[in-house]
């Protein structure tokens, strides 16, 4: 277990001299003895370094990934091969995991602000919120580690060396009912709002927090944490995710191409906030084609399956004979969001006409272009110039939005009930903002038919938000999914007469490797050396 004395690390003390120069300009800010540090002190005796070290809590926030967790399902596979090759592969292990998020140093930071904020010299009205706002950031940092690892240790104050430090870890349960909890009082102590849309996104409030507990809550009710069906779970998910329908806080924006690009618009409940040039990430230089990269290139080619979920525009799928698809034509009136997510052969990308036939400039398996036939285009901004290599881009990531609080809902309750009239009305907002016409589900659908259609809804309405890779484990489908399997690229060959070609080979050289083991990551051998009291999960 990590143990820190009561100081900040380097990493921070930047930011707290600028803020101290701003705010206070005492000349002893720094002891002589350790320049680098700030005492803790000093932190809470002053509100504005108090606020500070709130602040700086929200950057362990994960955001935008280059190329791992969108190509280790079946969504994308990136060119560069590296860590999710690995993990397609099955070649991840205890003391070598891609996927490890073993988050205690992030977690000491907000214990140690709950610990030290009653006894602080910040504003009564403030602390309120500031315990709130910890609160909600430390139940995100423990479902991330729960919702890969399953049972871990639940630390809640600041450790020192005279503490016992080899924390034994609890049961799963007991895992997912501490961070509802603390959903719970996060939600009792903050605000709805604090004045202004463009700060309720970004900062932690009443309603972040309850549609947060509604994702951990559908997570405990579903099949991985929840092996004998317990259907008060999936009520209790149900009714925390309607509180946030009910209360009308918020809308879906009314583009789905636009979501990323529109800041902080009605649909955003939580999101990663970024501003050139103070905070940048490479979304739009990471999945740009050949002929566009900056550095960057092709971090997401789209596979084929992914390709064939999307409907047509009728809401059909392409396999009903009825549907008018035509496989000569394969791109044509198909579900709106396809355009909006996926770069196909002939479609115009950052203006420019983008061919990926063979032979083409951004030909299919030419170095540094598309292993697939497709890329990537939801989210980018392509009329930003700036984008190089890591940076250039100042999109927020979405990492909670009202789309998902839908899906969420219409999940749940069709669990605890079955599909009633609130489940349809909540899948075909989301169709109908698709623009799907008519976006109306079949009527008297059955509760397994039901479940397939959300999580086909969830496939491409939330695709390369990092949800779809943990969709598969907690519905406990990966390995039907994922072990053994082979996902296809699309070969298209131009012919004489202009027309195209295609031909599906697969893009994963060898089968996908996923073990019923690999449902629970492995618990960091670094940590189990440190923590004898650590069990390993079964089979690693």
């Amino acid at each position: 277990m990590m143990t820190m004395k009561n100081i900040f690390s380097i990493r921070y003390i930047a930011c707290i001299i600028l803020l101290s120069m701003l705010c206070s300009c005492k000349k002893d800010f720094l002891e002589k003895s350790a320049t680098n540090t700030v005492p803790a002190d000093k932190i809470w005796s002053d509100p504005a370094l108090a606020k500070l070290y709130l602040n700086n809590m929200y950057a362990d926030v994960p955001n935008f990934d280059r190329d791992l967790y969108d190509n280790i399902s079946d969504e994308s596979r990136s060119f560069w091969g590296g860590d999710p090759l690995n993990v397609l592969q099955g070649q991840w292990f205890p003391d070598n995991d891609p996927l490890e998020y073993w988050a205690y140093a992030a977690v000491r930071k907000t214990n140690d602000l709950l610990a030290h904020i009653d006894g602080s010299s910040v504003p009564a009205d403030d602390k309120k919120s500031m315990k709130g706002q910890a609160k909600f950031l430390r139940a995100m940092l423990y479902f991330n580690m729960v919702k890969r690892y399953g049972s871990v240790p639940i630390v809640t104050v600041p450790q020192s060396l005279n503490d016992d430090l080899l924390v034994k870890q609890q049961p799963i349960e007991a895992c997912f009912n501490f961070i509802i909890t603390e959903l719970k009082e996060a939600a009792d102590l903050l605000p709805a709002t604090y004045g202004s849309r463009d700060i309720d996104v970004g900062k932690a409030n009443k309603n972040s927090a309850i549609a947060f507990m509604g994702r951990v809550q559908l997570y405990f009710a579903s099949t991985l944490y929840n092996p004998s069906g317990d259907v008060s779970r999936w009520k209790d998910a149900a009714l925390t995710s309607k509180q946030i329908i009910d209360g009308g806080a918020y809308s879906l924006h009314s583009s789905f191409r636009r979501l990323m690009l529109d800041k902080n618009n009605e649909e955003e409940i939580f999101s990663v906030q970024f501003l050139k040039p103070t905070r940048q990430h490479g979304w739009d230089s990471w999945n740009k084609p050949l002929t566009q990269a900056k550095q960057e290139a092709v971090c997401r080619s789209p596979v084929q399956e992914f390709v064939d979920a999307f409907q047509m525009a009728n809401g059909k799928d392409i396999t009903d004979p009825t549907s008018g698809y035509d496989p000569a034509n394969p791109y044509v009136n198909r579900d709106p969001r396809f355009d909006a997510t996926v770069v196909y052969n002939g479609a115009v990308f950052s203006g420019e006409q983008i061919f990926m036939y063979i032979g083409a400039d951004n030909a299919i398996n030419i170095p540094y272009s598309t292993i697939t036939g497709y890329l990537f285009r939801k989210g980018q901004d392509e009329t930003n110039p700036d984008y190089y290599a890591e940076s250039g881009s100042d999109q927020n990531w979405l990492e909670l939005r009202y789309a998902e609080v839908l899906l969420n809902y219409a999940e749940a309750q069709n669990e605890a009930s079955g599909p009633d009239a609130s489940v349809y009305n909540a899948i075909e907002k989301i169709r109908q903002r698709a623009g799907l016409v008519p976006f109306q589900l079949t009527p008297g659908l059955t509760k397994d038919q039901m479940r397939e259609t959300i999580r086909h809804e969830r496939y491409i309405e939330l695709s390369f938000e990092n949800k779809r890779y943990w969709d598969l484990r907690r519905w406990k489908i990966a390995k039907e999914k994922l072990d053994g399997k082979q996902y296809n690229a699309m070969y298209i060959t131009k012919n004489p007469n202009g027309t195209y070609s295609y031909q599906r080979k697969p893009v994963d050289a060898i089968p996908c490797v996923f073990q019923d083991k690999m449902y629970f990551l492995p618990i960091p051998q670094s940590e189990i050396q440190k923590n004898p009291n650590l069990k390993q999960n079964p089979g690693w």
